[in-house]
């Protein structure tokens, strides 16, 4: 596909080119590419991570900064996962190749167009969100600027660059220029590495849809043509079909040879991917639950939330469709006229059968399946931040109102134990013995006065509570 056998995918090779992951690139301009992304990402990347070590001193930017920083760690293991398994990317887009000459025309070639154009939109349209989120970040730098030339004043605007921890480092308005300038091209690199690898992981996902599709229609083709009036018990009968469930069959194995070979290239990094995203989910996420009454604040977290979340999604929603179509086989084998087909084409039907029960899936380490329902339970997990503030809202009134000392000794007994617990788990406590405190309130409390209303309130809260 170095002349690109579909004008379909002459995007995601701009994008790989850009990049210098292309695989069929000439390894000059491989070379070219790669130093040029490393020196632009490697110092973009030192600026942020340092800087934010640097605001540490002002928490707001400190937190504003860990998700971009993260983000570069997601986009630096994107970007290492590709290269590293450049042998495994070079065989899928072979292998794309050949079924693009295979079926060069009929309806298999019609299904590889649907395919193959519902992916070009789908690049186009992640490119053009990804790259216009660039947008207003390019104007942080660039409103006072505008403003000292169009609206002049006395003392020139307050200057800031597009991540406010690099401020932190030194005078940044020394060199205000070259860093904006710097600031722009390394996120570019960012974004490009991030939009390339994606769009073609998701070429790769809808090629391999495209290939269980033909296998259905494969499938629906048995015994549609078949002679109803040829005697089951003789010699004639025993070929009807066979070749083409052979051919059912071997397209089946090539279908989950195309899978598989995409789940080896990806499940190792879906690890490191998935794990950071759901660490700038909750903490994002929960900086903008805690920063509500700030809300310039809390909407620009919100907004990293939203793209968090949206590129679990994305990643989600390419093994959805890989295991909505791989598993639909099953049922298209199932259905299909093999009835009116000879024993030998039967026979063949139940290794079929048996490898379509199983569905091909994306994973995360081989354990995690990547899915819409996994989907879903993570972000069950991260909107439970407002829970957690509630539950701690209610700790911290809890300890305001109770005033007396038996109360109070509760109170800090079971807080005590809790520490205690925690550090024993982080490796702090050496022997669990020094979690031997008495936990029971009946031992703790002065039975002479009880007041039972007051209990009944209590009981309510702590119901509350759980």
């Amino acid at each position: 596909m170095d002349t690109v056998a579909t004008p379909h995918h002459r995007i995601n090779r701009i994008f790989l080119t850009i990049i210098g992951q292309w695989p069929l690139q000439p390894h000059i301009s491989k070379r070219i590419c790669h130093v040029l992304m490393l020196i632009f990402t490697t110092t973009h990347g030192y600026f942020q991570t340092a800087g934010m070590i640097a605001a540490w001193v002002d928490i707001d930017v400190f937190l504003e900064a860990l998700p971009t920083v993260l983000a570069d760690v997601v986009c630096a293991v994107k970007f290492i996962n590709f290269s590293y398994n450049a042998a495994k990317m070079k065989k899928l887009l072979n292998m794309m190749e050949e079924d693009w000459k295979m079926y060069s025309s009929g309806v298999e070639n019609d299904i590889l167009n649907n395919y193959a154009r519902f992916g070009k939109k789908v690049t186009m349209y992640y490119a053009g969100a990804l790259y216009g989120t660039m947008v207003p970040m390019m104007f942080v730098p660039l409103t006072p600027i505008i403003l000292d030339i169009v609206s002049p004043m006395n003392e020139s605007y307050p200057k800031h660059l597009m991540y406010q921890q690099i401020e932190f480092l030194f005078d940044f308005e020394k060199y205000l220029y070259p860093l904006i300038i710097h600031g722009y091209l390394g996120t570019f690199a960012f974004l490009t590495i991030i939009i390339a690898v994606d769009t073609m992981f998701m070429v790769y996902i809808q090629h391999a849809c495209a290939r269980f599709s033909i296998l259905g229609l494969y499938l629906d083709r048995v015994a549609k043509n078949t002679d109803h009036d040829i005697d089951h018990h003789s010699p004639e009968f025993d070929d009807v079909d066979y070749k083409q469930m052979v051919t059912c069959v071997a397209k089946h194995n090539e279908a989950i040879e195309f899978a598989n070979l995409i789940e080896d290239a990806n499940y190792f990094s879906f690890v490191f991917v998935i794990g950071i995203n759901m660490l700038m989910m909750t903490a994002s996420g929960m900086v903008a639950v805690f920063k509500m009454d700030e809300p310039n604040v809390a909407l620009k977290f919100l907004g990293f939330t939203i793209g968090e979340v949206f590129h679990l999604f994305y990643s989600s929603w390419q093994g959805e469709l890989l295991l909505e179509h791989s598993a639909s086989i099953f049922y298209k084998a199932y259905n299909c006229q093999w009835n009116d087909t000879s024993v030998r084409s039967q026979r063949l039907m139940v290794p079929l059968l048996m490898k379509s029960a199983t569905p091909c899936k994306l994973t995360a380490g081989k354990s995690f399946t990547m899915s819409l329902q996994s989907f879903s339970m993570i972000g069950g997990m991260i909107c439970s931040c407002e829970k957690i503030k509630k539950r701690l809202t209610i700790l911290e009134s809890d300890y305001n109102r109770f005033k007396s000392s038996n109360e109070m000794k509760i109170l800090n007994t079971f807080a005590s134990f809790v520490r205690k617990l925690t550090l024993l788990c982080a490796g702090h406590v050496a022997d669990d013995r020094d979690l031997d405190i008495d936990l029971y309130p009946s031992r703790l409390m002065d039975k002479s006065h009880i007041d039972m209303g007051n209990c009944v309130v209590k009981h309510n809260h702590a119901l509350e509570f759980v």
